[in-house]
């Protein structure tokens, strides 16, 4: 079956095809009035971004050691090849910062042999991911479609479909759920198949899920339709 129309296999084929007349005189190239190549999926305002090393708070026995420096070199090398973005070593120079965290690392057996020996797993890793500008604090992974968090000492919009509950003083105060500075992350999950009997190991599973966290962190830094 033929896949689904995207934006980026929109782009990518568009990019291939002869654009002839259809190319632009000045500027970026467009064909019918859609830009081609990185920045026509990528915020044009934004410059650089600040990657520093991925924290690893899952738990670490080899070969899985030392997967967050990996990691982060992935997301490095994918923002290179794909975004109009560059990347900077020094965060005072950068409009935005990618903080991750690698959560949980862990890996499913799907089938065994008549030995009981492994013949086909799946390792399984789950990455936090929060981008911020710099210049103005903003949560650029935030949720979409979600109301932004006032800033501290702005008072909280009023919703009209739930006006406010009057003033009871024999009422106690509740406590804090959460604090409201810290971002909520968003959560990139990404799997690795091996089976040993076609040569595959964990090494190569987690070779096959950097990679795939890469392409789906920057993904996620796509600017909004």
């Amino acid at each position: 079956p033929m896949p689904a129309p995207t934006r980026r296999r929109f782009l990518r084929l568009a990019a291939l095809a002869p654009l002839g007349g259809l190319l632009g005189c000045q500027g970026a190239p467009s064909v019918f009035g859609y830009k081609l190549g990185a920045k026509a999926l990528y915020d044009e305002n934004i410059k650089t971004v600040y990657v520093p090393i991925f924290v690893n708070r899952a738990f670490q026995t080899n070969p899985y050691r030392g997967f967050e420096n990996d990691i982060t070199k992935a997301v490095i090398d994918e923002i290179g090849r794909t975004t109009s973005f560059r990347v900077t070593s020094d965060p005072a120079k950068a409009d935005t910062e990618l903080l991750g965290v690698v959560s949980q690392v862990y890996k499913n057996i799907l089938n065994r042999t008549q030995q009981n020996q492994v013949r086909e797993g799946e390792l399984v890793v789950n990455v936090d991911v929060v981008w911020r500008d710099l210049r103005d604090g903003t949560i650029l992974s935030a949720p979409r479609g979600g109301r932004p968090a006032p800033l501290p000492g702005q008072p909280v919009p009023l919703d009209p479909n739930n006006p406010p509950v009057p003033f009871d003083p024999s009422i106690p105060v509740p406590p804090i759920a959460c604090d409201p500075g810290q971002p909520t992350p968003v959560r990139i999950t990404a799997s690795g198949r091996f089976i040993p009997e076609l040569g595959e190991t964990n090494s190569s599973a987690m070779y096959l899920v950097q990679n795939r966290l890469a392409v789906q962190i920057v993904s996620m830094m796509e600017k909004r339709w």
